[in-house]
């Protein structure tokens, strides 16, 4: 090569390489700060994918409980450098959306929620101010949603935040904005409803916008349940409660047949989709609404017990045709033990009394041949204070024993106890679900189902698991002794304490009770709210081919016959006239 032809090429390079090093020059140090501040925003995100909890519906498919999405405003603390540029950010927030947001500067690993974004308008604007906005970004979170409001408040429950506790039990299938059951069907199905949150890396610049993404594993929906449930009978339960006036009570509808739910309603309730802003005021009701009175309330069961006392009896050797005066009351230990009618019911056969609802008859008897033992081994038996395999979480009742008082009460028991168990009164208390459970072994002959309030358990639209007929106690006795007891319960409607249940359309058969709050109850009228007994009825229908049981509870009602009766028979027609007893067969 020539000197002349070496000497251009070089020059060539040497005029090159000062460009480049100009160019370095100008891109590192004079628009160093720039450029590393463009990178510092143009970051990788690893970001939580949330999972759709699966739906709720009722037997004929309608929604109960559903995930619908939700744009959110998150904030990435990670991203900032200080509280300065953290005021910086929540004050282009506010002028932006218009939103005053308090939030203070934190080492949190996760992004925090800052708003909820409502329509796409505001969405538009955060995608419009995103370059002014580092360590901010939106994501999409599931929100709960309850179609009937607080129609199903305690049957199906409510969810919230994980707690810690939470946390640590699903840490593979949720993330800090996810949602967990903390009542009802939301909390004992939790296991099922809950999915599994996915994960995504994605490249976000520096006005916020997804460059691509990395790697992503999606998110899977939890499975769905289908309940027995019934959107138009828990309607009925509903309605008809809030026509009687009363404060506070429960009903449940059930079919005797296999056990299943048709309606669980328990009054008053709440919306559960606002839970969280109402929490202090429903905390601070005295009337209770976020207590579940079915199945989380016990009460003494009054003389709704006296059907199956009464089948212990005949099993004991009572005849059916035996006969005890009732002259108002009995006399035990220098006490006087009255029967609710005081003027005495007279001559009393086992029919009788129960349709009369005689306490002087089941005084005297079970003292004489079942005694305490007795009688909390027949309670029992017919589910009494028993745990109870249910969908939902519940407390069992208290059936009392001597042994029970030493160990509790630390006190003897004496015979006025005895007295008072044999009526369902005393230290014995119920959920309006055992009561109902007793009559459907009074109903089925000593046959006493599983109540099923889940049916089915569906993946997508496939169903992974039915629930099947399942026998809960089988009570021994002889066929005969349940023909004198469900026809005593059919006089009780047509010539009893539950005349107000009689309907010309369906034959009801029941029992009512009366439990005893306060000892001026019978004495004296008008009494303050709190003072006032309490009122039960739980019957069937029809009676040749029963497919309805009812169980009614009305807090300080006052008389079951008079107040929990009648609703059962409001509930039952209004049944009738939907053709449900037809459906269900």
């Amino acid at each position: 090569m020539s000197r002349r032809r070496f000497f251009v090429v070089f020059v060539i390079g040497v005029l090159v390489y000062l460009a480049l090093f100009l160019r370095l020059f100008y891109l590192q140090i004079v628009k160093g700060e720039h450029y590393q501040d463009l990178a510092k925003r143009n970051y990788i995100r690893k970001r939580v994918l949330y999972a759709q909890r699966g739906n709720i519906t009722d037997r004929n498919g309608n929604l109960l409980a559903y995930d619908a999405p939700r744009y959110y405003l998150m904030l990435d603390y990670q991203k900032l450098e200080n509280k300065k540029e953290l005021e910086e950010v929540l004050e282009k927030i506010k002028e932006v959306f218009g939103a005053k947001i308090q939030a203070k500067i934190t080492r949190a690993i996760e992004p925090v929620v800052l708003m909820r974004l409502e329509t796409q308008e505001e969405l538009d604007r955060f995608y419009n101010n995103a370059y002014s906005l580092p360590g901010v970004f939106t994501s999409v979170i599931p929100e709960r949603k309850y179609p009937f409001g607080e129609l199903f408040c305690h049957v199906i429950g409510y969810v919230a935040l994980p707690d810690r506790q939470a946390i640590e039990k699903f840490r593979k299938r949720i993330g800090p904005q996810s949602l967990v059951g903390i009542s009802g069907l939301e909390k004992s199905q939790d296991e099922k409803l809950l999915g599994w949150v996915g994960t995504e890396e994605i490249v976000v610049n520096a006005v916020g916008r997804v460059v691509r993404t990395i790697g992503e594993s999606k998110p899977k929906m939890g499975l769905s349940l289908r309940t027995s449930l019934d959107v138009r009978l828990q309607a009925i339960c509903k309605e008809v409660f809030e026509k009687s006036g009363q404060k506070a009570g429960g009903i449940i509808f059930m079919d005797p047949r296999d056990g299943e739910v048709l309606a669980l309603y328990s009054h008053p309730g709440f919306d559960p989709e606002r839970i969280g802003e109402n929490w202090e005021n429903l905390n601070k009701d005295p009337l209770k609404p976020l207590l579940n009175r079915v199945i989380n309330a016990r009460y003494p069961p009054a003389s709704v017990i006296k059907p199956a006392i009464g089948i212990a009896l005949l099993e004991r050797g009572v005849s059916p045709g035996d006969r005890i005066n009732c002259k108002g009351y009995i006399e035990l230990g220098g006490r006087r033990f009255h029967c609710w009618n005081r003027s005495g019911h007279g001559r009393q056969n086992l029919k009788d009394a129960i349709r009369n609802s005689c306490d002087v008859y089941f005084y005297e008897l079970c003292y004489e041949k079942l005694g305490p033992n007795g009688i909390a081994k027949t309670l029992m038996d017919f589910c009494y204070g028993q745990d109870l395999k249910f969908d939902i979480p519940f407390v069992k009742g208290i059936v009392p024993t001597p042994e029970w008082k030493k160990r509790v009460k630390r006190e003897n028991w004496y015979g006025g106890d005895t007295i008072n168990l044999s009526i369902g009164q005393g230290y014995i208390a119920s959920t309006l679900l055992e009561q109902t459970l007793m009559m459907m072994g009074i109903v089925n002959e000593g046959v006493i189902y599983r109540p099923i309030i889940v049916k089915e358990v569906l993946r997508g639209n496939e169903t992974i698991w039915r629930a099947k007929k399942e026998v809960l106690k089988v009570i021994r006795a002889r066929p005969s002794h349940f023909a004198i007891v469900k026809e005593a319960l059919r006089e009780v409607v047509r010539y009893g304490t539950a005349r107000s249940a009689f309907s010309h359309r369906i034959e009801i058969a029941g029992k009512t009770g009366t439990a005893q709050v306060s000892p001026f109850s019978t004495l004296r009228k008008n009494l303050p709210y709190r003072l006032r007994d309490h009122a039960w009825f739980v019957g069937f229908a029809p009676f040749r081919d029963p497919v309805f049981l009812v169980g009614v509870f009305v807090e300080h009602g006052g008389s079951g016959g008079q107040v929990a009766a009648p609703i059962a028979k409001a509930v039952i027609e209004r049944a009738l006239d939907l053709g449900i007893h037809k459906e269900v067969l």
